[in-house]
């Protein structure tokens, strides 16, 4: 029987209803525990982020992609392997809709196949102290705070990138790619693609193009200005007169996989809408 650690996103119209549905689904057939604010809300046992996924080697989301996308930053160091619900609109990382429950309940039992994805590690370091570590599965996003318009500068192994005035800066992995970045004027990569991109956000400058960068390289960030930097899509770091260093992640994210869905054909379906 497998352990199952089920992770809801009750902002979503429908959640509690689906979730419940997908509950009486998985009943006697697999053990499903609950972060706390699913078990505050469900009759699932619920654990604390450690236990939870150190006991369950499935974890669930049910939600959006954001909801996945936090999860993958909570379970990444676990090694657990990690299955979107969806409940929102795109769904893009998604492996199931959430419409269904009966059927979400029937593969998550199933000897499903899963991909790795890379993901980013973000050290911000003042005065050359650490000060916050996070990773993601998406994107680190520098971008400006209030006032003046700073000028953003992206160093890779101590050697100058670029220097430019603009809103800010978007690092993606293969897997965020298709993103904030895709939104700033960046390339999509495809999800085994073995490097990042970084994408200028509006900026002062007509020549300033997206980059494709080797993903085994450390770029640093910083910003002569008020800035703050997000980590797929969390509450912004302030970054005073400090800097941002952006590598590879020791940690990889393992998204289930449906039989027969591939990347370019999600691209086709999700994101090229009218192109069959």
């Amino acid at each position: 029987m497998k352990n199952i650690a089920l992770i809801v996103n009750f902002d979503k119209t429908g959640a509690k209803d689906a979730a419940s549905r997908l509950l009486a689904a998985l009943k006697g057939k697999a053990a499903v525990y609950g972060d706390e604010a699913t078990g505050a809300v469900l009759p699932v046992p619920a654990l604390c982020d450690r236990e939870l996924f150190a006991a369950c080697p499935t974890v669930v989301s049910l939600g959006g992609d954001g909801t996945l996308i936090d999860a993958a930053g909570r379970c990444a160091p676990y090694g657990n392997v990690l299955l979107g619900v969806n409940l929102g609109r795109l769904g893009f990382l998604s492996t199931v809709e959430g419409n269904n429950p009966e059927a979400a309940a029937a593969f998550i039992l199933s000897d499903f196949a899963y991909e790795e994805r890379t993901m980013l590690r973000c050290m911000v370091r003042e005065e050359g102290r650490l000060v916050a570590e996070r990773h993601a599965l998406n994107d680190v996003v520098l971008s400006r705070g209030s006032g003046r318009m700073p000028t953003f500068s992206a160093y890779m192994d101590g050697r100058l990138l670029s220097s430019l005035r603009a809103d800010g800066l978007v690092l993606a992995t293969p897997t965020g790619s298709t993103a904030y970045s895709l939104s700033a004027g960046g390339p999509l990569l495809a999800p085994d693609t073995d490097a990042f991109v970084m994408s200028p956000i509006c900026p002062h400058n007509l020549s300033a193009r997206a980059m494709v960068l080797p993903v085994g390289r450390t770029v640093t960030l910083s910003a002569d200005g008020p800035a703050g930097l997000s980590v797929d899509g969390q509450d912004a770091i302030p970054l005073c007169g400090g800097t941002a260093e952006v590598s590879r992640s020791p940690y990889v994210t393992r998204l289930a996989l449906r039989e027969g869905e591939d990347f370019y054909g999600l691209v086709r379906k999700k994101l090229a809408t009218g192109i069959q």
